[in-house]
């Protein structure tokens, strides 16, 4: 077989496996929950394309095939309503949380980080063990070592948000 780009295809056996996997363990019964951002028009065009939560552009028929599997999160279709603002009630961040910030952020908010944001972990923008609130707006997508990094003794952070919400942090790590 000349030509084959094997890597390629053993990344198209995995998805394959992973979406063929028994779900009867997972919450909600569904073999994932995919974040996909784009308007009814852009679903049912044949050119149109999705974005995801991994930060790629997907065609609007792979968002299609996907969903056949996969739990359905409509983001501005008009659903019933999830609170986004917990206060001191919980401490971790909801799934409805973690969806409605993923119509702002591609990765991880810290300068120079490319990790996308579906691998992110939220963390409290003042931390909970100082009185922070697991509100939406205080919600900061970290990739797992910049979230460690921020907690590391020492190690100062500095937050910036953008006239779209959007915030940014700089880590100042200890040399």
């Amino acid at each position: 077989m000349g030509g084959v780009d094997w890597p390629h295809r053993y990344g198209l056996a995995l998805v394959e496996l992973l979406e063929h996997l028994p779900t009867d363990r997972l919450p909600g019964k569904v073999a994932a929950t995919v974040v996909v951002t784009m308007t009814r028009e852009q679903l049912v065009a044949d050119l149109a394309a999705a974005h995801l939560d991994t930060g790629h552009d997907i065609s609007a028929g792979d968002a299609r095939r996907l969903a056949c599997n996969a739990g359905i999160v409509p983001v501005v279709l008009g659903g019933a309503s999830q609170p986004l603002d917990l206060g001191r009630a919980k401490r971790f961040f909801s799934e409805a949380q973690r969806t409605a910030l993923a119509t702002k952020y591609d990765q991880c908010a810290v300068q120079g980080c490319d990790s996308p944001f579906a691998w992110t972990e939220l963390h409290h923008e003042q931390p909970w063990s100082q009185g922070g609130a697991t509100d939406l707006d205080h919600a900061v997508p970290l990739c797992g070592r910049d979230h460690r990094d921020i907690h590391k003794p020492g190690t100062r952070a500095t937050i910036t948000t953008g006239p779209d919400g959007r915030k940014t942090i700089q880590i100042h790590r200890r040399e």
